[in-house]
């Protein structure tokens, strides 16, 4: 049975007009991965609700049949995916060059997180970008640049430069962001045990997060901070979830920075038979009664965002909360009831000293020496600059590998579960996250090579690429 077959979907459309422009929507990873993203979700629900676009979706290991589409878009979210997205153009016989395309060619565009911060290492792969909040933009796109298309290429993507939040990198230098103005996040429109989150009715609470932690593509990527209203959003969108299913997830940067998420939790608490997951939350805004609220709603471990053991460090990077505060919320949590808390950590950040990571160990120390029968993760990813974000600027940490490798040992011998990424791979991220469209043949000869680390360094030395420049220099 195929994967399509075992959806629920949520939303109804209108009949399509016999002469539809068929439009695939890509995610450049699986099935599983794919589906869980609202953002793709919402693309393919925007799109689908004209009645001139038929909007497919096509994965890495499953494709929904179409005849050969008039346009092919990605909601791409990682850079790292890049390959993925060669791997399906090919697969469908697309030119991943847009200058090899030809008349017979779908027009290729991509959207997404990794767009808004920086589309131009991809720049030779796409036609244009759709850059910002898609919600602000897909009513222009589809009324002008899908519906009433020229009979060339050209033409049709001169016309999509005029319109707000459209890159077209051939005719334009700059990308510009429409600016904001909705206020109603997204929610799922497809239901499938095959996702990530199985059968699970997803719920966007926040949108960004008002602190802006100056490294968090998340907080400055998608600004401004946006939280619906509780009573006349949230609520609906719950009721309207739990008539497909008994499970419902709330997400967001993070969920409880939303003024009034208890009163969402009290709501929930009202529901029977109802299980709730909750994405990350902010570490000052636990309380007893919010704990013991996820508890009962079934929510089985609690993930927060602390970065370091370290006031200091924590000050300078714009979390500013204390180690004190840290101490008593996750005391908080597993005094309600909780056998597990996950804390995401981060090494290399800039200004960062060998003492705060001392100070790290310290802290989670304190922690697990007071719950000695409780699960304490601590998940660290390695500092990668960000388009966007102010310490863009400040390159990768050097010694990060070596600082893993400290905190390894020493977490593993009191007990933390430590998880960490690969410094070699977050080095492959960095010169993305801050390549130009010198980057760009880089990238195709990595993916000819195999994508590997091996294949990178190749195609780095062939290119003659300044790999220290972008990933390790500190911009003016």
């Amino acid at each position: 049975m195929s994967l399509f077959n075992e959806e629920k979907i949520l939303t109804h459309f209108k009949a399509k007009s016999k002469d539809a422009i068929e439009l695939a929507i890509c995610f450049p990873n699986t099935y599983s991965v794919g589906i869980s993203s609202l953002g793709f979700q919402t693309a393919w629900k925007l799109f689908n609700q004209n009645e001139n676009v038929k909007a497919v979706r096509w994965f890495t290991d499953i494709e929904e049949k179409t005849r050969k589409p008039a346009l092919v878009g990605f909601s791409f979210s990682w850079e790292l995916d890049y390959k993925n997205i060669l791997h399906i153009l090919e697969k469908n016989n697309i030119p991943i060059y847009a200058k090899d395309r030809t008349s017979d060619d779908p027009l290729v565009f991509a959207g997404g997180q990794v767009i808004n911060a920086n589309p131009e290492p991809f720049c030779d792969f796409f036609d244009f970008f759709l850059v910002g909040d898609l919600e602000e933009i897909a009513d222009d796109f589809i009324r002008r640049g899908l519906i009433n298309q020229t009979p060339t290429r050209d033409k049709t993507l001169k016309q999509l430069s005029e319109i707000p939040g459209i890159y077209v990198p051939s005719l334009q230098n700059t990308k510009t962001k429409k600016p904001t103005t909705k206020n109603n996040l997204a929610y799922s429109s497809i239901l499938t045990p095959n996702s990530v989150w199985p059968n699970t009715f997803l719920i966007e609470v926040v949108r960004s997060c008002p602190e802006l932690c100056r490294f968090c593509l998340a907080s400055f990527g998608s600004l401004p901070f946006r939280t619906p209203s509780v009573k006349e959003s949230l609520i609906p969108l719950i009721d309207f979830g739990l008539k497909h299913t008994n499970k419902i997830g709330l997400l967001g940067a993070s969920v409880t920075q939303h003024p009034r998420f208890e009163e969402l939790v009290n709501f929930l608490l009202t529901k029977e038979n109802i299980k709730v997951q909750v994405a990350s939350v902010r570490v000052d805004t636990i309380s007893k009664s919010l704990a013991e609220g996820l508890l009962k709603l079934g929510a089985k471990s609690i993930t927060m965002a602390v970065e370091t053991g370290s006031k200091k460090l924590r000050d300078t990077i714009n979390k500013k909360v204390s180690n004190e505060t840290i101490f008593n919320s996750i005391q908080t949590i597993y005094d309600a009831g909780f056998k597990q808390i996950k804390l995401y950590g981060m090494v290399g950040l800039p200004f960062e000293t060998d003492d705060d990571l001392k100070q790290t160990i310290d802290l989670l120390k304190e922690i697990k020496l007071k719950n000695k029968t409780k699960k304490l993760v601590w998940s660290s990813s390695i500092f990668v600059p960000k388009a966007t974000t102010p310490y863009f600027v400040y390159g990768m940490d050097k010694n990060a590998d070596k600082k893993l490798k400290y905190l390894k040992k020493e977490l593993h011998q009191i007990g933390v579960d430590f998880r960490y990424e690969s410094f070699k791979w977050s080095c492959i991220q960095a010169l993305i996250s801050r390549g130009d469209r010198s980057t760009n043949k880089t990238l195709v000869k990595a993916y000819r090579y195999g994508n590997t680390i091996g294949a990178f360094n190749r195609a780095i030395k062939e290119e003659k690429i300044d790999f220290k420049y972008f990933v390790f220099s500190k911009k003016d």
